[in-house]
């Protein structure tokens, strides 16, 4: 009993540090993407 608990709980952290790695990492590319962005508007 105790140990389906403990494998549920380290499921759900799993995917929340999955999720927000995902999430991170999107938004790491997203803020590259407008720096480029002001650069290039910047050079003109």
């Amino acid at each position: 009993m105790i140990e389906s608990k403990i494998f549920v709980v380290i499921i759900v952290l799993s995917t929340v540090l999955l999720g927000l790695a995902a999430y991170l990492f999107w938004l790491d590319r997203r803020v590259s993407k407008m720096e480029k962005e002001i650069k290039n508007n910047d050079a003109r």
